[in-house]
């Protein structure tokens, strides 16, 4: 089929039938940005106010614990809390000063009238033992220090959420948290960055079916009384705390191009339609080849992904007909249904939609390297809905009915 469908044209259109809700989208499932104090976000509101912006985490990425939180940084953040909106935050303390700063971060922050929604306790503690030449930090070292930072927390905040352990990449390392800490942890945590922008595009594309994979092995895995034995009747939530098509932020492809858009638009569909709490995209803004918008301000095809998704939210809807290259995802609120159509074949794909009404008008969005390159944005167009949908080769197209 891969053979198939890279190397010939579809003769025959491809049929999408769009059925009956599967559950509710969370609000922050897609809604969710990595931000730092070095993105001038102040620059371009107009653009970020395009978007669906929920719930920021702080500090970004490696900042969280290579740095101390001073108050001067919380205030700093603030400000730019401040103009996106003031989002929910996820804040991210750093492992490494301890849970008394943590709480120390907790009362400055309610001080300064900035409301934490959520807390995060070190970033990639999976990596510390490379990263910090010391292998002593083991998981289990880890779960028991989260204990502490939990304990401290809710000293201050009984309420407090406290999210974890946002690994990198060892599954081992997150299997064993669960079973050390799934009575504690209230939001399972995990980064996805599948890898180093070196890939060929086709294999590079193949690795976003991984997201719904995630989602649905820990779900089973906090559900299970054998692999957490300790939480397994708890409400833990799930959420994606960094992600995007490669991690190596010096390389700039496979993070900035149409791949990495490609990409970004069918992990986006899985954690809408899959059930994830929470995601936040590595990065909003201007850190090397992560964010949406670079330190130049040129708006990136990734940016475009999520201001056409900016409403995808409401019920999600079965789809059928969806295929490995050709990939669809549906959903519903008061404003209408909307289809996010990703077609990641090297060729143009015809597609019939079903289930959305006769005699209706399509509002089609359609963004791939040659729009991109021609008008530095997506596509607009009307069309009637019995008239076939072009997906033009790897290209992300959204179909919204009123």
């Amino acid at each position: 089929m891969l053979t198939l469908l890279v190397g010939t044209s579809l003769a025959e259109p491809l049929t999408i039938r769009v059925q009956g809700p599967t559950g509710d989208i969370a609000p922050q499932a897609i809604a969710g940005f990595n931000v730092g104090l070095s993105m001038p976000v102040v620059l371009h509101l107009e653009e970020f106010g395009a978007l669906t912006l929920r719930t920021v985490r702080y500090p970004p990425g490696n900042d969280a614990d290579d740095y101390p939180l001073t108050t001067d940084r919380m205030d700093a953040f603030k400000a730019q809390w401040g103009f996106l909106g003031e989002p929910d935050v996820l804040l991210v303390a750093n492992y490494f000063d301890g849970p008394e700063q943590a709480v120390f971060t907790a009362r400055y922050f309610e001080e300064i009238g900035v409301p934490i929604a959520y807390w995060a306790v070190g970033n990639e503690p999976d990596l510390y033992p490379r990263n910090r030449m010391d292998p002593t930090w083991t998981v289990e070292l880890y779960c028991e220090h989260f204990r502490l930072f939990a304990d401290a927390l809710r000293s201050v905040h009984p309420d407090a959420v406290v999210t974890g352990p946002a690994i990198s990449s060892s599954q081992d390392y997150l299997a064993e948290f669960v079973r050390r800490c799934g009575d504690v942890v209230d939001v399972l945590t995990w980064h996805v960055y599948p890898t180093d922008g070196t890939w060929d595009d086709v294999s590079a594309l193949a690795t976003s079916s991984s997201v719904g994979q995630q989602i649905r092995l820990f779900r089973e895995w906090l559900r299970d009384p054998a692999t957490n034995p300790l939480g397994h009747d708890r409400d833990i939530g799930l959420a994606i705390t960094e992600f995007g098509l490669s991690w190596r932020t010096t390389n700039y492809r496979h993070l900035e191009d149409i791949v990495a858009a490609l990409w970004l638009a069918d992990a986006l569909g899985q954690m809408a339609v899959e059930g994830l709490d929470m995601s936040h995209y590595f990065a909003l803004q201007a850190m090397g080849g992560h964010g949406l918008i670079d330190r130049g301000g040129w708006i990136r095809p990734t940016y475009y992904v999520y201001e056409m998704l900016a409403d995808f939210s409401g019920e999600a809807l079965a789809v059928d007909g969806a295929t490995d290259l050709v990939t669809a995802y549906a959903a519903r609120n008061e404003r209408g249904t909307l289809v996010l159509l990703v077609n990641g074949s090297t060729d143009d794909v015809e597609v019939v939609v079903e289930g959305l009404g006769a005699g209706v008008t399509f509002e089609v969005a359609t963004l791939d390297d040659a729009i991109y390159d021609e008008i530095l944005a997506y596509r607009r167009s009307t069309q009637d809905a019995a008239e076939r949908v072009l997906l033009p080769a790897r290209s992300i197209v959204t179909v919204r009915t009123p």
